[in-house]
């Protein structure tokens, strides 16, 4: 268990929260993980359960690669000091069997803001002042080095400040990649999850594309391409998820 500084008046607290995760607070989301609020200190937490890794990954988070408590963790304090919107990280925890990693929690600050998915993906007339504002959002992301591992528009947060600005806010953070500089095809390659609602999704790019200078017609179709190998890997997957002799079939009809 890892805390931060600033969270030692609740270490008694934190150690106990994998038993009691299950009666702690609200749910608010559980499909592959699961995300509970909690309310401790005067202050709202969230707290998110991992899906037990398989034992491939048990190994590899446990000998050769951080886990995704301790990555959301670290993560959330480097994005802070790049002065990028994201909530504060709180704790990790990760608890063993067999000497292998098992389970693991990450703490953070709660934030109230609502995701950019609904007004933006779920708006017919989705509002382009948001959509430009998020497209520059996301250059300012790239221009640090920043590659958010899982870019949609549900691990965006937004909320407008006391000067009327939009400002935006990650979440889920723990697949993100940081390197000293993005070449144009990182960049473009990063926005393909953005959306698979393509009107939208050209929108963005196009606003994206502009500010940065680029060729729009350019950007638009190599984001496109990549959404298409992106989505037609996605089915595949499930096929093969659905279906376990699915790859051996295939492989005796194509003789």
């Amino acid at each position: 268990m890892v805390i931060s500084p600033h969270y030692e008046w609740a270490r008694a607290f934190i150690s106990r929260l994998p038993d009691a995760f299950d009666t702690q607070g609200e749910l608010i989301y559980q499909k592959r993980n699961v995300v509970r609020r909690i309310c401790y200190g005067g202050e709202e937490w969230v707290v998110k359960r991992y899906k037990t890794p398989h034992l491939i990954q048990r190994l590899a988070y446990t000998f050769w690669r951080k886990g995704k408590a301790e990555r959301a963790y670290l993560f959330a304090h480097r994005l802070l000091a790049l002065g990028v919107d994201t909530p504060e990280g709180i704790a990790y925890i990760e608890r063993r069997r067999g000497g292998l990693l098992a389970d693991s929690y990450f703490l953070s600050r709660y934030v109230p803001y609502p995701a950019l998915f609904e007004p933006l993906n779920e708006t017919e007339q989705f509002d382009h002042r948001l959509a430009d504002s998020f497209a520059r959002f996301l250059i300012g992301l790239h221009e640090k080095g920043i590659l958010h591992g899982d870019l949609n528009l549900d691990n965006v947060m937004y909320h407008t400040d006391a000067d009327g600005a939009l400002r935006f806010s990650l979440i889920d953070t723990n697949r993100s990649h940081f390197k000293p500089s993005l070449t144009r095809a990182e960049c473009l390659d990063n926005l393909k999850r953005i959306s698979h609602r393509r009107d939208l999704l050209h929108y963005i790019i196009r606003s994206y594309a502009r500010q940065r200078g680029w060729d729009e017609a350019d950007a638009t179709s190599a984001v496109d391409d990549a959404l298409d190998r992106f989505e037609r890997r996605r089915a595949w997957k499930r096929e093969v998820k659905a279906h376990p002799w699915y790859l051996l079939y295939g492989m005796f009809k194509s003789r």
